[in-house]
């Protein structure tokens, strides 16, 4: 429970400034909204998805750092250059306006400096975390968040520009990644045949999961943005408010990726997973429905709040079923069994679109919206535990 708490405190932290930072963006004006929720769905696919390819790969191994973080920031510099082209050709899949376009379209041309380091900062942020090394961990989020913010309120005041307050953001991830890089060490080695093979083998597969997985949540996306800009609106707070919140589930994951011993069998493994799953329920949940008052006060922005009380309870049940979907996801980590979660995950993402297509044009579209979040965790996470024990089982038996 200590290393929970430790992260989890260094998780709220970072939660929190997260929703400081979204505040800024968010109170510049309705169309800031709107725009920054788009990037959200965007930063799923490029970043999330596939720039972070050498840190999966990493999060099954556990050694040559330094290779698999050059692999994701090599990726995150080749997708940051296909982004700066295509900015345009991106920003028209929303239902935007006009103005909202082209601010989105502009944003999207600093990609090419945003993802490289983006993807560098949280990996390099990452592996301090998986080496057990919290106390640099925690320092290294004081840093980024404290010249976040302080680069915010810069920007905010002598801007008001979404483009300024951006680059605070790059700017920032920056400042953190050069400190962490001083303080590791860390000397990147060209990656040689085993970390290749180790690609294919753990970080292709995950990486396929996190692609297509979250391409179909950029969808979710452009079908929210087809609501109507007041309904779109509220959506992104929503759920933006959601994705604050996933930092206690992340804190009680990543507290399972250094509990959870490699090289040990499933039953093993197994065991571990669901004691400290018993040990964090009743933490996790109560902060995830007090926090997210919270974070909605903070980052409601130009969104009146009361309009979106009343749908923030429908999206905040996401919790239920990401509680599940950590625990077997650390087991299908730590195993090895990576292509599982692509399989999950496409089960889950579906049953996501397929609701939401059918309540689109009604009106509990975003009622609905925030309950098919819930249904795609839970979806996900009982195909991991079920496969799981099926395989488990098989090799018991033979």
């Amino acid at each position: 429970m200590q290393e929970f708490i430790s992260i989890l405190i260094s998780f709220i932290f970072m939660s929190v400034s997260d929703s400081i930072d979204a505040a800024f963006n968010n109170y510049i004006s309705i169309d800031a909204v709107v725009v920054c929720g788009s990037l959200i769905f965007l930063r799923f696919v490029l970043r999330d998805g596939i720039g972070n390819i050498g840190i999966y790969t990493h999060r099954t191994v556990r050694k040559n750092s330094s290779t698999y973080l050059l692999i994701s920031g090599v990726l995150g510099l080749l997708l940051g250059f296909i982004t700066f082209l295509f900015s345009d050709v991106i920003a028209n899949l929303f239902d935007l306006t006009i103005n909202q376009k082209e601010l989105l379209s502009s944003i999207l041309k600093l990609y090419i400096i945003y993802l490289p380091i983006s993807i560098l900062h949280i990996g390099l942020l990452e592996i301090v975390r998986l080496n057990n090394e919290l106390k640099l961990y925690r320092k290294g989020l004081i840093i980024t968040y404290i010249s976040l913010i302080g680069l915010d309120v810069l920007a905010y005041i002598f801007t008001k520009n979404l483009l300024y307050l951006f680059i605070a953001t790059i700017l920032s991830d920056l400042i953190c990644f050069a400190y962490l890089l001083y303080k590791t060490k860390l000397k990147f080695t060209k990656p040689n045949k085993d970390d290749l093979r180790n690609v294919k083998l753990y970080g292709i597969p995950y990486s396929l999961e996190r692609i297509f997985s979250k391409v179909l949540i950029l969808i979710y996306g452009i079908l929210a943005s087809h609501m109507g800009t007041k309904n779109y609106s509220i959506h992104t707070i929503c759920y933006s408010v959601c994705l604050t919140l996933e930092i206690i589930t992340n804190a009680y994951q990543a507290t399972l990726m250094i509990k959870v011993p490699q090289g040990k069998n499933y039953q093993e493994q197994y065991n571990i997973c669901i004691s400290m799953k018993n040990k964090c329920f009743l933490i996790v949940i109560l902060l995830n429905f007090v926090l997210s008052f919270l974070y909605l006060f903070i980052s409601h922005g130009s969104v009146p709040i009361q309009q979106c009380l009343p749908y923030l309870i429908f999206y905040t049940t996401v919790v239920f079923g990401l509680y599940q979907y950590e625990t077997y996801k650390t087991l299908c980590i730590t195993q090895g069994k990576t292509l599982i979660l692509f399989v999950g995950s496409l089960i889950g993402v579906i049953a996501r679109l397929l609701i939401c297509v059918m309540f689109l044009n009604t009106n509990l579209s975003l009622v609905i919206f925030g309950i098919a979040n819930f249904l795609d965790f839970y979806f996900r996470g009982l195909v991991y535990k079920t496969v799981l024990m099926k395989l488990h089982n098989k090799n018991c038996y033979t």
